[in-house]
């Protein structure tokens, strides 16, 4: 006949199915559940920051992009209402595509880039394809016709009010206050109950 274990102080040796919910209600804890919310809102935004470094410095001829789009800031209300100074507005970049009037699209003029609504195509003097561009507020259209070669890309959307939230953020004051110090605080979320539990246990076995 079988008979039940018993320990040396009187108890039956049964699994410690307190010390396993203890540390399942160590892992569920606020200041975990906190960090794991941080990090699923914080880490795009790293993720973002860290590719548009990147695309940077591998093409400096070109504003940085993600994945094909490339973030740009809306310093005037030419384009007004369909997106306003302080915007953040994204570009599909499509080098060397056809276009159409009504597309609005991003040219480089010079040092700075312009996006404006193609109001007409012709063809210039050498018999090369030109498109007119006019921004919507605008009473005129722009001085210059644009190449085809000028062109980075065509507007997909807007994020109102953004633009400048995302030239700090890529600033190395911006990306240490936006990313690396919450990034910094999700992590000692994670450490610090690891820590304090260690340290209790250090104490018991002082006393002990």
């Amino acid at each position: 006949m079988e008979t039940e274990k018993i320990t040396s102080d009187g108890g039956a040796n049964l699994p410690d199915n307190d010390s396993k919910g203890g540390s399942k209600r160590r892992f569920f804890n606020p200041s975990n559940i906190i960090g794991i919310i941080l990090c699923v809102l914080l880490l795009p935004g790293f993720f973002l920051s860290i590719v548009l470094l990147i695309s940077s410095l591998g093409n400096k001829d070109l504003p940085p992009n993600c994945f094909g789009y490339t973030p740009m800031l809306v310093e005037s209300d030419s384009m007004s209402p369909v997106f306003s100074e302080d915007d953040l507005v994204l570009i599909r970049n499509k080098k060397n595509a056809s276009y159409s009037v009504g597309d609005i699209i991003c040219y480089q003029s010079n040092s700075i880039y312009v996006t404006h609504r193609i109001v007409e195509i012709t063809v210039d003097d050498n018999g090369n394809t030109v498109y007119i561009t006019k921004g919507d507020a605008n009473n005129s259209p722009d001085k210059d016709p644009v190449q085809i070669d000028q062109i980075l890309g065509v507007y997909k959307m807007r994020i109102k009010n953004m633009g400048k939230t995302l030239l700090f953020v890529q600033t190395p004051i911006g990306m240490i206050v936006c990313v690396m110090l919450p990034f910094f605080v999700v992590l000692m979320l994670f450490i610090a109950p690891y820590l304090i539990t260690n340290q209790k246990k250090n104490e018991e076995n002082k006393q002990n």
